[in-house]
């Protein structure tokens, strides 16, 4: 088996079936599905063993997080390589094919992000990952969407983790719940010495946010694993060059929290402080096998996105 797919389902109804009809009609053939389910009650599982037998199932039980259930499935997966797909994401017939092709292509690419178009706009909404000096973890969206190109990572929508890196340096952490997982997984590679390409031929349509608004925690775990993957993953020299940008984006970041969601805003930084041990060590642990020539300087350049450009790009 060369790839398993992993979605990951919460009351998927009715959208996640057109996602596993996309991956009926790949054009590449060798590869399995998982999907694991976060205790759904819209009767979208039982929809899904009469119609999509071949699929394996893992259920969970209750929601333990987006994190936690790829985990899950990579533990579980027969696949040589993992490929992540959210349950609101139909793929085009060449998805999987141009990203295992593309993966082909060099020994050391570890990731492999793919165009990401929203279904509602039609227009491109990530073609993978990028850092900002100011904590921010962008979705990069490519001034040419249709050249192939190198990104930092893989956005959590769709892409595809070479699995030999993966033993190497362990994948989503369960810890982070949803939000900045993919984020702090490619932090975690590309300190290891991976790398990341953008794939354009590989292409999935996106609704966008279909189960994680519902569960009303984006105001929470966002402020919280932006600033638990700096601690992770940046080194005191860059904290220190950055802080600045990082004091600025927090205070404005925690004003707006206080404004809209005061308990979440709050709630986020006092669990940031409880993570703030084990991130420490997981920085040490991240930090003893990385890769002599990385520089994280170089992918917090001042010519990436903005605040108000990326504010400006998603209106």
């Amino acid at each position: 088996m060369r790839v398993t797919v992993i979605i990951v389902n919460l009351n998927g109804d009715p959208f996640i079936y057109g996602c596993l009809a996309g991956l009926e009609r790949q054009s590449f053939k060798d590869f399995e599905v998982i999907v694991v389910d976060n205790g759904s009650r819209d009767g979208s599982m039982e929809k899904i063993r009469l119609r999509f037998s071949s699929a394996r199932i893992i259920e969970l039980g209750e929601n333990k997080g987006f994190a936690f259930a790829c985990s899950r499935g990579w533990k579980e997966s027969r696949g040589k390589e993992i490929a992540v797909l959210n349950n609101d994401a139909v793929p085009e017939r060449d998805w999987l094919k141009a990203m295992v092709e593309t993966l082909d292509s060099d020994p050391r690419l570890g990731m492999v992000a793919c165009k990401v178009i929203n279904q509602k706009t039609g227009k491109l909404e990530s073609g993978g990952l990028y850092p900002a000096r100011n904590g921010l973890v962008y979705l990069w969206r490519p001034q040419d969407e249709d050249k192939p190109s190198e990104v930092f990572g893989t956005c959590g929508v769709a892409g595809l983790y070479r699995g030999a890196m993966l033993q190497e340096t362990g994948f989503y952490s369960a810890d982070f719940f949803i939000y900045y997982e993919d984020a702090d997984l490619a932090y975690r590679a590309r300190r290891a010495g991976w790398t990341a390409a953008y794939c354009p031929k590989a292409v999935v349509r996106h609704l966008g946010s279909k189960t994680t608004a519902a569960m009303g925690i984006k105001n929470y775990c966002l402020p919280r694993n932006r600033l638990r993957s700096v601690i992770r993953n940046w080194d005191p020299g860059s904290i220190m060059k950055n802080l600045p940008w990082l004091m600025a984006y927090e205070g404005a970041s925690f004003a707006a929290g206080i404004f809209s969601s005061p308990i979440a805003a709050v709630r986020a930084r006092i669990d940031f402080l409880r993570f703030l041990s084990c991130d420490l060590e997981a920085h040490k642990e991240i930090f003893s096998k990385a890769a002599q020539d990385f520089n994280l300087s170089k992918w917090l350049s001042k010519d990436y996105p903005g605040i108000v450009e990326l504010g400006r790009a998603r209106k």
